[in-house]
């Protein structure tokens, strides 16, 4: 009787809890998921786990959910770095974000396109970079997308800057721009503009276009971004 009652009463208290995170799912307190790309390494590793809730503030800087709904690309939630709002004057310049004419990467860690002779890439691999990211360019050199953290003077690595026109941001905002280089451009009124850290392996806004304000839905906080 006495460890039926014990059993119960953790039943109980394991339905209760079950509940408050079902409750808390659905109220967008509290909400997991997982990112099946690369656009937010190095902050949210691909295949990685993340934890939001809609009691945060969405602060500029942060990696906030939101629904993205241009139908020219995948229409869902999004986890992106929210990097200009309304009046804010958005530049890109060879990789390089400026938000209101000052420097702003400094804020976080980003990757960006180089290229990599065979060693370093063998190198990055053993440490455990995934070999699909390494596209060849000739017989002894790779593109990859690395982080600062990443780059040692040990090997050779040199900076891939696009200058021509991406088509598809052109779509978009008319203009002879592309993933490095994009802009000026000034936020509308009640928009907001989101990055993906990984600059050159990210569906953002310089793709999709300006998000409506209302469509952030949540605030990632784990991991610390």
């Amino acid at each position: 009787m006495f460890k039926k009652k014990i059993f119960n009463r953790v039943l109980l208290a394991g339905s209760f809890i079950v509940s408050l995170l079902i409750i808390a799912k659905l109220s967008g307190v509290l909400q997991y998921a997982l990112l099946p790309t690369a656009g937010s390494e190095p902050a949210i590793k691909r295949g990685g786990w993340v934890l939001m809730s809609n009691l945060l503030p969405y602060e500029k800087y942060k990696i906030l959910v939101f629904n993205q709904n241009n139908p020219e690309y995948q229409v869902g939630t999004y986890a992106q770095r929210l990097v200009g709002i309304e009046n804010d004057k958005i530049h890109i310049k060879d990789g390089i974000l400026y938000v209101n004419d000052t420097l702003v990467d400094s804020k976080f860690d980003t990757k960006l396109s180089y290229k990599v002779d065979r060693g370093f890439a063998n190198y990055l691999i053993e440490q455990g970079a995934d070999e699909n990211d390494f596209y060849p360019i000739d017989e002894n050199h790779y593109l990859t997308q690395l982080s600062k953290k990443d780059l040692t003077e040990k090997y050779f690595f040199e900076r891939i800057i696009n200058k021509n026109t991406d088509p598809e941001i052109f779509k978009v905002f008319g203009k002879n721009w592309n993933a490095d280089n994009f802009g000026p451009l000034k936020i509308p009124k009640g928009k907001v503009f989101f990055l993906g850290d990984n600059r050159n392996a990210s569906l953002d806004s310089r793709y999709i276009g300006f998000t409506d304000r209302e469509e952030i839905v949540g605030r990632v906080f784990y991991p610390k971004n």
